[in-house]
């Protein structure tokens, strides 16, 4: 009984939309990682920030990208499954990067708000 319990439970999580969107936001940041060049280190952190910022966007990622690139409304959400690991994806992916640029310019001493 204990062992149907775990797989219950294993089975609940693998079947959620955000590990789904986790899964494919970590890819993202894999790519980010892999496109820039960075340590074994800092691909880590790329992949953690891309698992964490899809994760963390949920719904919000497919409108805000779906205005970013000029698409319909209702746009990524007629691609059902599909469209949601693309939207993970690219908010794994863009969403590490440019919390890179931030934590960087912050590190320089410039906040996003300044001039360059």
């Amino acid at each position: 009984m204990d062992s149907n319990l775990w797989a219950e439970i294993k089975a609940a999580i693998l079947a959620g939309s955000v590990m789904a969107a986790v899964i494919w936001g970590a890819l993202g940041g894999a790519t980010n990682a892999l496109v820039i060049r960075v340590t074994a280190r800092e691909a880590l952190r790329h992949i953690a920030l891309g698992a964490t910022i899809a994760a963390g966007l949920g719904g919000l990622g497919a409108p805000l990208i779906g205005h970013w690139l000029g698409l319909p409304p209702d746009a990524l959400g007629a691609g059902g499954g599909a469209a949601g690991g693309s939207v993970a994806y690219l908010t794994g992916s863009l969403g590490a990067a440019i919390f890179e640029v931030i934590i960087q310019r912050i590190r320089a001493g410039r906040l996003p708000r300044d001039n360059p």
